[in-house]
């Protein structure tokens, strides 16, 4: 993406808030075309309305591939949230066939952190080498309740050459600001921990506690250190604007850009 000064992505999310308590009625293709037409790429979820979580009608699927063959760049965040080999694969070709080329999945979908659950490190490996014999990336996010712990551990397991292993890492500041209330480790420190491995980065802020998912600048994130170690990242990784609405959601997201923009022109 180029840093700040690029186009940005922006998850779909801003239209419905938390997951569960939507009161948006319009589906995910007509968000996500929403969000391309003011020139920010889309992160998608593969579903008919973010309050669901089973598998697209056919006419979803054809309005998202005809948007990902239009837009600057489409991502997705996986649906499902455990571990089930067989379902998340039905995802992965899933959103080859739309043509997404990443995909942001929480450790428990390669069965970390469940408890009762010890799937062997081959099985692990082996649903990561789908998705990249698929043409589909995967991108291991940061989750508040784990902290850092899952990512070294899926590294550990898998590998930390992304171009063979197919798993990357997807960095939620977040979620990190909220870990960070328990293990100390603060947002930038991940960044840097995993800069050669980090394929996307999911923006947004809190007070430490609660996923709220506010805009950059409402939470208690300190944000120039947090740029700095942004800036230092790959050009290829995606920056993801994930962030909740209290008005117009277009706006929104211009004002968050906004505002990460002037930070880095004050830093």
């Amino acid at each position: 993406m180029g840093g700040l000064g690029a186009s940005m992505v922006a998850s779909v999310e801003v239209f419905y808030g938390i997951r569960g308590k939507s009161s948006c009625e319009l589906s995910i293709p007509e968000t996500a075309r929403l969000i391309v037409e003011v020139g920010f790429g889309v992160e998608v979820l593969l579903a008919d309305h973010w309050t669901l979580k089973s598998r697209p009608s056919e006419e979803t699927i054809a309005q998202l591939a005809e948007l990902c063959a239009t837009s600057s760049i489409m991502t997705t965040h996986a649906r499902l949230n455990t571990w089930n080999p067989d379902a998340f694969r039905d995802e992965v070709a899933l959103a080859a066939r739309i043509g997404i080329p990443m995909m942001v999945i929480h450790p428990y979908v390669l069965g970390l952190d469940i408890e009762g659950c010890r799937p062997s490190e081959s099985d692990v490996r082996d649903l990561c080498k789908y998705a990249l014999d698929s043409g589909v990336r995967l991108a291991l996010e940061n989750l508040g309740k784990t902290g850092i712990g899952s990512l070294r551990r899926a590294l550990d397991i898998v590998g930390t050459d992304p171009q063979k292993t197919g798993l990357g890492i997807c960095i939620d500041v977040g979620h990190a600001n909220r870990s960070c209330t328990i293990d100390g480790v603060r947002p930038e420190a991940f960044l840097r921990e995993f800069r050669e491995v980090i394929r996307e980065v999911h923006i947004d802020d809190n007070f430490g506690e609660e996923d709220l998912h506010l805009p950059p600048g409402q939470g208690s994130i300190d944000w120039p250190p947090l740029i700095g170690a942004i800036d230092d990242l790959a050009e290829e990784v995606v920056l993801c604007l994930e962030i909740t609405s209290e008005g117009d959601p277009i706006q929104t997201l211009r004002d968050a850009r906004s505002f990460l923009l002037s930070t880095v022109s004050h830093a």
